[in-house]
């Protein structure tokens, strides 16, 4: 599978639940791409280029990231950091909570300029969640506290929190000069391990006949006013459906050129562009914006 485990970090429990009481007490800032979410999505930057703790965009630098006023907060987690983690090509570390939510498909690293087999984005989850999922193109899985996970971001991929519960993860992306292999970005390469089992979901097939119905609904439907909300939940359903994770913009292109609504049907080529083809730094795409439509 694109995404895979590599090994695990032993936490303690009273030292990190320290460190997660100040991460819940950081306020909510607006996230440079707050479009790929809905619900509560959270992300503090730990180390970062600017050293500012409100600078959320991830971005090609050469030096070392620089640790924000939110990572010297946080002592425990800190450690964790620098004692297991290479720090040379360390460009970010952020904590990242999704509750009730989800983040859409999309690819990342898309307005960067390295080749993007270069990036490496690591997770480690500080919380357990049942009810929270990651997906790439291959398979939806669960990613457990402690376990160490690349993360193929450069891929379409998704997340979802089906629950009220938190679910803070550490997300860490390095970026290498050229050829790697993962072990490098640890300190102790005795970390690396490949022989974990992944926590895989399994999920129910999609009958032909009933994607049909659903683009057929849906197109006597949709209009601007549950666009979004439409949007969302297609792509809710590659989670439990054995679906591929992109295939809500399919279905939503379909649904939208079925229902007459060339407006509608423009967004949804834009959107696609966006979430997983092509898109500038600091570029923005509002799902929310309607201000080339009329009721």
């Amino acid at each position: 599978m694109p995404s895979y485990i590599f090994g695990k970090i032993e936490l303690d429990d009273t030292q990190l639940q320290k460190d997660l009481e100040i991460v819940k007490g950081f306020p909510r800032i607006s996230e440079e791409y707050d479009e790929f979410g809905t619900g509560v999505w959270i992300n503090n930057s730990l180390w970062n280029a600017s050293q500012d703790a409100t600078d959320t965009m991830y971005r090609d630098f050469d030096y070392p990231a620089k640790q924000t006023e939110y990572g010297r907060q946080l002592p425990y987690i800190s450690k964790l950091v620098t004692e297991n983690f290479n720090l040379e090509y360390l460009k970010m570390v952020r904590t990242r909570n999704l509750i009730d939510g989800m983040v859409i498909p999309h690819k990342d690293f898309v307005e960067l300029n390295k080749p993007k087999n270069q990036y490496f984005r690591v997770f480690v989850p500080l919380e357990d969640n049942q009810h929270a999922f990651h997906s790439d193109e291959d398979n939806v899985f669960q990613m457990k506290k402690g376990e160490i996970w690349f993360l193929d971001a450069a891929i379409d991929h998704a997340a979802v929190n089906f629950s009220t519960e938190s679910r803070i993860f550490l997300c860490l992306d390095f970026a290498f000069p050229g050829d790697f292999h993962p072990s490098e970005i640890f300190t102790n390469k005795a970390l690396y391990n490949e022989l974990i089992k992944p926590t895989i979901a399994k999920r129910e097939q999609l009958k032909p006949e009933a994607v049909e119905h659903m683009i057929q609904s849906l197109s006597q439907i949709i209009d601007k006013y549950n666009f979004k909300d439409v949007l969302f939940m297609l792509s809710k359903i590659h989670f439990y459906k054995d679906v591929p994770v992109s295939a809500a913009y399919d279905w939503l292109e379909e649904i939208t050129r079925r229902s007459g609504k060339e407006e509608l049907l423009d967004k949804t080529q834009k959107l696609r562009k966006y979430m997983i083809e092509k898109r500038d730094l600091g570029e923005r795409f509002s799902i929310n914006d309607w201000k080339e439509l009329t009721a």
